[in-house]
């Protein structure tokens, strides 16, 4: 198949004008009409990613997070980034992002993570555009199958996204069951969970001050890491392609990337 017929169908998935108005997804490297037989999904494009996609012969790497975020001043050696840019040109490999309109579309980073948690009754959480019709936006909001502590939530969680830790504020003792949730960095949202009755919010990439603001709003709040919280969509996606390219007839390779871009660890 050509890129061009694998990007329709990701944009299927998930439609550019679902992204932020400072995001850069799409095709980010490469050519639009390049054949495209081998595929990898990943959450990056790190130095192993594309280790591992020039092992496997790969055509094009599609990914959660874009390479290329900012304007490049120039593609050289000279940068993290543009040695990452120049590595895939010189390997013939295409880059596509899904970035924050995979965060907002239906079936995307936030909805498996709800769906990971065993979340009902999901809904967007901060509502900002339309999807086939129906609210959406960024976040969701769901309730827990059962009341719970929520320091058991709390592990619960923990243990879902398979981490070693996950850094809490909150009661321990208290019973939660409702939770609003943003995938990555979403602290930014956790107002607008406050005002939909939430009981707990999830999120990574907290800060010190914004654990105060949770703590002073009496909101249970649960950093579970950027990598946790959206790592989990990188086999969906790869899922979603393989199915979707069999139906089409082409004869397609998807594989998930074994490289763990989680980049902190704990002593």
């Amino acid at each position: 198949m050509k890129c061009v017929e694998l990007m329709e169908l990701l944009e299927k998935m998930a439609p550019i004008y679902l992204a932020e108005s400072w995001d850069n997804p799409g095709l980010l490297v490469g050519r639009k009409d390049k054949e495209i037989k081998k595929i990898i999904t990943a959450l990056d494009v790190t130095d192993g990613v594309i280790d591992e996609a020039v092992d496997f012969g790969a055509d094009i790497i599609v990914t959660h997070h874009p390479l290329i975020f900012r304007p490049l001043k120039n593609i050289t050696d000279l940068s993290l980034t543009g040695s990452k840019v120049l590595r895939l040109i010189e390997n013939g490999i295409n880059h596509y992002a899904m970035h924050t309109n995979l965060d907002t579309a239906f079936g995307g980073t936030n909805d498996t993570l709800c769906g990971v948690l065993g979340l009902i009754d999901v809904e967007p959480l901060a509502i900002s555009c339309e999807q086939d019709g129906k609210p959406n936006g960024l976040g969701r909001i769901g309730y827990l199958p059962n009341k719970t502590t929520f320091g058991d939530f709390a592990s619960f969680v923990k243990k879902a996204l398979g981490l070693k830790n996950v850094t809490v504020v909150g009661d321990k003792n208290k019973i939660v069951s409702k939770a609003g949730l943003c995938t990555g960095a979403g602290f930014e949202f956790i107002d607008e969970a406050s005002a939909n009755g939430c009981d707990v919010y999830i999120t990574s990439d907290v800060k010190f001050h914004d654990g105060q603001k949770a703590a002073d709003m009496g909101m249970c709040l649960i950093d579970a890491t950027h990598y946790g919280t959206e790592n989990i969509i990188v086999p969906v996606l790869k899922e979603y392609i393989e199915k979707n390219i069999n139906k089409m007839g082409y004869d397609v390779e998807v594989i998930v990337s074994k490289h763990n871009g989680q980049v902190f660890d704990y002593i």
